[in-house]
């Protein structure tokens, strides 16, 4: 079963509203869109968006830039992040277009890392910091990797040691996150939805009881694509058009992320609070303020 997989992209930085430097707020988190090409509640609500997150990249490098060179260092920051959802959901619902089924059955739903050419960056930087030695090492990351100059400007830009993941607030936001697909597997609207989609690829061949089931059959350690993974995934993607599933699930866990915000309003809206703040700070730390 790959519903663990699909449920959760653990990546933590993406694209939101790029006119804006903080995520939707606590209010404007909830949608009753069923468009998938929107973001889930939950989604608006863990990250600031795309020029929010630039700007904390940029203040927390030039601190820690500024950290080590106090220590009689150099620092060459990694290359900006790949902008991916923490909640992909394509991924989250085993989403592929007909193209990439033809061309790569299941495949580009396997989490990656990044670009290639954004892995290799990080790559060389890597190995130029473990070339500069312990002392160095010890000066960016600390002893036991979570101090240093790393966590200091942490620390004063996010108010967290590592970042975003760091936060207070953020583990329980991810655990409300995947309670929330749990619910989706489960929800009369999304059982119907998959209840279609499994007659469908009933007719053509494929005995599935859940399209969360359908990419397992291929996705196994070690393997590559085939021409039945490239049959199958084809076939998926027909049946999925004919349900209309995506959107379907895209609009029965958007009522479901709803509730739970308005459940757990606290939660949500202290963390939007320190994002905001967050966000804040960084502006502050700008070289032209």
């Amino acid at each position: 079963m790959l519903a663990a997989v699909l449920g959760l992209s653990a990546c933590v930085s993406g694209h939101v509203q790029s006119d804006s430097t903080v995520g939707t707020t606590t209010g404007d988190a909830k949608t009753n869109s069923a468009d998938p090409a929107q973001l889930l509640p939950f989604e608006a609500v863990l990250r600031p968006s795309e020029a929010g997150y630039r700007l904390l990249d940029r203040a927390v490098d030039d601190l820690i830039g500024g950290c080590m060179k106090s220590s009689g260092y150099g620092y060459e920051p990694y290359p900006d992040r790949p902008l991916t959802p923490v909640l992909d959901v394509r991924r989250r619902y085993g989403a592929i277009s007909e193209m990439e089924a033809m061309a790569t059955g299941y495949r580009s739903l396997v989490p990656t890392d990044g670009p290639p050419g954004y892995v290799a960056e990080v790559d060389r930087i890597d190995a130029a910091r473990s070339n500069d030695g312990a002392g160095y090492l010890a000066a960016l990351y600390g002893p036991n990797g979570d101090g240093g100059c790393r966590a200091e400007a942490s620390n004063a830009v996010w108010a967290a040691p590592t970042g975003l993941t760091s936060m207070p607030g953020y583990p329980e936001l991810i655990d409300l996150s995947a309670e929330s697909f749990d619910r989706l597997l489960v929800d009369p609207d999304s059982v119907a939805s998959d209840a279609a989609w499994s007659a469908c690829m009933a007719d053509r061949g494929y005995d599935f009881r859940s399209w969360t089931d359908a990419p397992a059959t291929f996705l196994t350690p070690g393997s590559s694509v085939s021409q039945p993974e490239i049959d199958q995934a084809t076939a998926d993607v027909s049946c999925r058009n004919s349900a209309d599933l995506l959107a379907r699930l895209f609009a029965a866990e958007t009522r479901i992320q709803n509730e739970m915000i308005d459940d757990n309003f606290t939660l949500v809206d202290d963390f939007a609070g320190r994002l905001s703040a967050a966000v804040d700070r960084a502006k502050k730390l700008e070289p032209d303020q």
